[in-house]
């Protein structure tokens, strides 16, 4: 979900019109989200810590392997999985929102953070570059039985798996509000070049424009391939 403008960040969003508690637009958004009935959810970093502000810090520096993986015996319907380069989030909890926790980390990650994972039940993937998100995907597929994830930001993550061409559809929820800086984080956030085009190659098609409550606009398309 964005404002109107394009931006990520819901407190800086000028509020509902007629004095609707913006909440009430949230769980319009959650709704929605449930329609799109995927096996997981994911998150990249910065939108991870939000729910786990902690840091991890290693004891050692002895790096995981790769193609290191770690699926627990119980896991939930839905996932939730997020990625992490450093992997330094602190987990005080499994699962999130009541999904398990499935992390996707790269060599750089710490053995003694692979094991705080595997004492609290968090499945893991270690590949050998975070930047391989065909990869990644490819083992969530294999390992966990993932075939559909509802990508949920925020601008980094949106931006890398579009320039890796692995979005199939945007599901886009508007929200009847305004942030109005250019400083703010928008949908997508390719981190590259400034002459890179990380969505060449990509059209897209519009699948249906529904209005639901309280002003939100629900817009879906399908990203094809193209020459």
């Amino acid at each position: 979900m964005s404002s109107v403008d394009g931006r990520l960040l819901p407190s800086r969003w000028t509020p509902p019109f007629d004095g609707t508690n913006p909440s009430e637009l949230f769980r319009e958004y959650a709704a929605i989200g449930k329609l799109l009935g995927t096996d997981a959810w994911m998150f990249g970093k910065t939108t991870t810590t939000e729910a786990f502000p902690d840091i991890f810090i290693p004891k050692n520096n002895e790096h995981a392997k790769a193609d290191s993986i770690y699926r627990p015996a119980s896991l939930s319907e839905r996932l939730f999985i997020t990625v992490d380069p450093e992997g330094d989030i602190f987990y005080t909890s499994n699962p999130l929102r009541g999904d398990s926790i499935v992390v996707v980390l790269d060599i750089t990650a710490t053995t003694d953070y692979l094991e705080l994972l595997h004492k609290k039940e968090i499945g893991y993937i270690v590949v050998d570059d975070i930047k391989d998100l065909h990869k990644a995907m490819g083992i969530l597929a294999e390992q966990f039985g993932v075939r559909s994830i509802s990508l949920q930001g925020g601008g980094i993550i949106d931006g890398a798996m579009l320039a890796a061409g692995l979005l199939d559809e945007l599901s886009l929820v508007i929200y009847p509000g305004i942030d109005g800086n250019m400083a703010s984080p928008s949908i997508f956030e390719y981190l590259g070049a400034a002459d890179d085009r990380p969505a060449d190659g990509q059209a897209l098609e519009l699948l249906s424009s529904q209005t639901k409550a309280h002003g939100i606009v629900w817009l879906r398309y399908k990203l094809h391939k193209c020459k």
